[in-house]
Formats: C-alpha cells, structure tokens, sequence
C-alpha cells in the first residue's frame, strides 16, 4: 500500500480553510488549525484500502481547498516529495484501470 501525506507550509490559516479543511479530513478545528499553523499533514492515508474511491475523492479535495485558499500542498508518497499534479495523475489512472477491469468483468473476461 502507498501511504500519501499532503500539508503545506506553516501558514496563519483563514477560517473558512480552517472549516472546509475540518469538513474533508473530520478532524477537530483545533488540531486542523494547529496542523496547518506548523506544516504538519492534513491528509496521511495508505491511498489503496478498502475505501479507495473515498480516500482518492478526500485527497482531490484537500488538493483542492488548500490550492483555493491560496496555498501550495506539499504531498509526499511513500516518504518522497511528488508534485499535486502526480498525486492526481496516480488517482486517475488507478480509476481508470479499475474501471477496466470492472469493464472486463461485466463482458465475463476476467
């Protein structure tokens, strides 16, 4: 399994990043604020579970509120630095293969 963080850099965060934040990931609004005021993740899940559809659709959408409140995520896979854009490169083609095999599957293929 491939365990992703996302964070950004230390930052004052807005209350409504603070809020859209807390609504994505379920945490506390203190431990959100305090997570993005140090840098730390936001986001730290394996990306291929029993819930995968889930944890990509919470992922984008950390990706996307933090880029919204005007910050740049920092995302790590498997420890190392990837770029936003390769993170979401990584979801979509996972999607799609599994779309093929679903694919395969209703033509009795698989």
């Amino acid at each position: 399994m491939s365990r992703v963080t996302i964070s950004t850099a230390p930052c004052d965060p807005s209350a409504s990043l603070v809020s859209e934040i807390r609504r994505i990931t379920k945490l506390g609004v203190l431990d959100v604020r305090d997570r993005l005021s140090t840098g730390g993740p936001v986001f730290d899940q394996a990306l291929f579970s029993d819930r995968t559809e889930d944890v990509f659709a919470k992922a984008r959408a950390v990706l996307s509120a933090l880029e919204c409140g005007g910050h740049r995520p920092l995302v790590s896979e498997a420890g190392r630095p990837i770029t936003p854009e390769i993170l979401r490169n990584i979801l979509q083609a996972s999607e799609e293969g599994a779309e093929e095999l679903r694919r395969l599957d209703d033509l009795g293929h698989v």
